[in-house]
């Protein structure tokens, strides 16, 4: 039954990722968290990093065979470079909050933090945007920085990008919907390869791996993964279909339904979370 529901939960969220440039995870991560399957909190974010990582290469990947024109790919490598430190960085982080506290209060940290992004990115977009209150940075180390941040914020939260990803290159680059959204799933792919590289370095992966010490649910992780893996690529591939058919203005509009349904989804995880603390 687990099986069809978050296959079909990664389906839509691959979708919508893919259509608004937020890669997906920021769906999958808390609505995993929500169905409260797994006893791990890592297992739910390594289930999104997979899934984000593999739905985000494919839509990159079919953007190039296609010889698609990506403008201001340059921005997006320098801040996808600043996403590789922050990943790792967000990673430990996550790390050191988990063994400190309990699955409870960290999924009701992300959640808030996520709620907070959501609702400034959907401020920004819905009443800064559209009056040009934007800035058209070209400083290298400024891209850096701002891709340091970035990468803390989706590999902490476990959604891959979100809607602060957009958010901030509309906001500090100028960029329009579409722009964003291919060069937001650009800087994805480089923050999660480098969260899924530190987990085999700080050692979550392999403990993960060793199934004997995990929860009866908690050791059917990787068939999670096995199945739905192909279903990101899948979801990746419809969502880039459907986007060749929509206009600037539809964008915004998926944008901002995603976003509601992440407010939605995290109000859920803190108050069903609070009330067994």
């Amino acid at each position: 039954m687990y099986y069809f529901i978050f296959s079909f939960v990664v389906l839509i969220a691959i979708i919508l990722g893919s259509l608004a440039g937020i890669g997906g995870g920021v769906i999958i991560r808390p609505a995993l968290d929500a169905f409260n399957y797994f006893d791990e909190s890592a297992i739910t974010n390594m289930i999104s990093t997979f899934c984000v990582l593999f739905g985000c290469a494919t839509t990159v990947i079919k953007k190039i065979i296609s010889k698609q024109k990506i403008d201001n790919y340059k921005t997006a490598i320098s801040l996808g470079v600043g996403a590789v430190v922050g990943g790792v960085c967000g990673q430990l982080l996550f790390t050191f909050i988990e063994e400190s506290s309990n699955k409870n209060i960290l999924i009701i940290t992300q959640s808030v933090i996520l709620i907070i992004l959501s609702i400034f990115s959907v401020i920004y977009m819905q009443f800064f945007k559209p009056k040009g209150k934007c800035l058209h940075l070209k400083n290298i180390i400024i891209s850096l920085i701002i891709g340091i941040f970035l990468g803390i914020s989706s590999s902490f939260l476990g959604i891959g990008g979100g809607p602060i990803n957009v958010a901030i290159l509309c906001l500090f680059f100028g960029m329009n919907m579409m722009e964003a959204s291919i060069n937001s799933t650009i800087v994805i792919v480089f923050s999660q390869v480098s969260k899924l590289v530190q987990t085999f370095i700080d050692g979550t992966f392999q403990n993960l791996c060793n199934l004997e010490s995990l929860s009866a649910n908690d050791q059917t992780w990787w068939i999670f993964v096995l199945i739905l893996v192909p279903i990101s690529v899948i979801g990746s591939l419809i969502g880039s279909f459907i986007a060749k058919k929509c206009n600037e203005k539809a964008l915004i509009y998926i944008y901002y339904f995603v976003n509601v349904l992440i407010v939605g989804i995290n109000i859920y995880n803190i108050v069903s979370n609070a009330l067994v603390l």
